[in-house]
């Protein structure tokens, strides 16, 4: 079916795609959210996969033109559809969103708890999680307990149907006693009293695993289901955070855009495999977040990172820079290097290279973290 330009849609295709979900009598997932989307998708989708065809948007792209080119496939052939909604402004996002209608809306996270004094922020929160307002009927929302604006979207929504997770024991699936166990994965205590295992390296997979669980338990599965499933089928999406293990090099595949809030967690997760290695190297280049004082930014994030037990860091960019400067201007015993090229990068990575490291790459793009995981194949250490 071809739609009509401009984010806008005719009378008839309105028509069209609204016949399309009236007929459509299975569950229907809407996930929205700054991050963790397209993990949490695919995670849902590693234990839904085992019932039944599942729909879903293109992997990391929520987009009104991707949505729309999925809600044109809806049909009798598939037995869950899952939506991921880029946040768009403007009337048509609404629009969509009441073509879709889910039957659950996911939250992952929409602001920063230092956001709250502002006047407008439950408006923009609000906003950008209008998923919620367009459940169907009786409807499920699953929001983030830990997340302030997510957390609070309770209030402004109709639905009375709403399972809250994270790591406060108040929320209905929570997590405690995480511990980070390097290349084993992460271990941690379920509401109190299941112990769970995963092969995950950073926290943030963590609240994923506890919104798969909100959701899957409400489609029917129990919680050693979901376990088992995840354990025997879940991948990450490249780039996300993947662990390659070439002999004795542990190589983390976090090469998807840079963002403040990404570079931290993979800062984080390259140190839980402290205790297992002998060093670890910290790949960066430019965040990708745009607006004024870019600079202060990224040696911010260097300050930041001075303080991790991080044995090397290099940066190859221009704001990555900033970072480098920013671990410097801090006494530490740590070794900077800023290089201007991949060739210079790929040669400081030949050098430093010893058996038994932990190298994470970040926000460098999928052909250079290759080009760095054949010089670590050829090195054969």
């Amino acid at each position: 079916m071809q739609k009509s330009n401009n984010n806008t849609l005719t009378s008839a295709e309105k028509r069209t795609f609204l016949q399309l979900r009236r007929n459509f009598k299975k569950p229907v997932l809407g996930v929205a959210g700054y991050l963790g989307k397209s993990t949490l998708i695919e995670m849902i989708s590693s234990v839904l996969e085992t019932r039944g065809k599942v729909l879903k948007t293109p992997r990391g792209n929520g987009s009104w033109e991707n949505n729309l080119k999925t809600l044109s496939k809806l049909d009798e052939y598939y037995d869950y559809a899952i939506f991921e909604f880029d946040y768009q402004r403007g009337k048509n996002f609404a629009g969509l969103l009441r073509l879709i209608k889910p039957n659950i809306a996911l939250v992952t996270n929409i602001g920063d708890a230092h956001l709250t004094y502002l006047k407008d922020a439950m408006r923009l929160a609000l906003q950008r999680s209008e998923v919620v307002n367009y459940i169907a009927r009786e409807g499920i929302a699953i929001l983030n307990q830990d997340d302030d604006m997510s957390s609070q979207l309770s209030k402004y929504i109709s639905t009375p149907h709403v399972y809250k997770y994270g790591l406060n024991h108040i929320a209905d699936f929570n997590a405690s006693n995480i511990h980070h166990l390097g290349p084993n994965g992460i271990r941690f205590i379920l509401n109190g009293d299941k112990e769970i295992t995963l092969p995950l390296y950073s926290v943030s997979y963590v609240y994923s695993f506890l919104a798969c669980a909100a959701t899957c338990t409400n489609l029917g599965f129990s919680i050693d289901e979901i376990v088992e499933l995840i354990n025997q089928n879940f991948e990450l999406p490249k780039g996300r955070g993947n662990l390659h293990k070439i002999n004795s090099t542990y190589l983390i595949d976090e090469s998807y855009l840079g963002t403040s809030r990404s570079v931290s967690k993979a800062a984080r997760t390259l140190v839980g495999f402290k205790a297992y290695t002998k060093k670890v190297v910290l790949i960066l280049g430019d965040m990708t977040e745009q607006g004024v004082r870019v600079e202060d930014r990224h040696l911010n994030m260097g300050y930041f990172l001075s303080a991790l037990p991080i044995d090397y860091i290099i940066t190859l960019g221009h704001y990555a820079d900033f970072i480098a400067k920013g671990v410097s201007l801090i006494q530490s015993s740590k070794e900077v290097y800023t290089v201007k090229n991949v060739n210079e990068l790929l040669k400081i990575i030949e050098d430093i290279l010893v058996p038994n490291m932990a190298i994470s790459v970040k926000g460098l793009g999928n052909v250079v973290f290759h080009r760095i995981k054949s010089i670590i194949e050829n090195k054969n250490m």
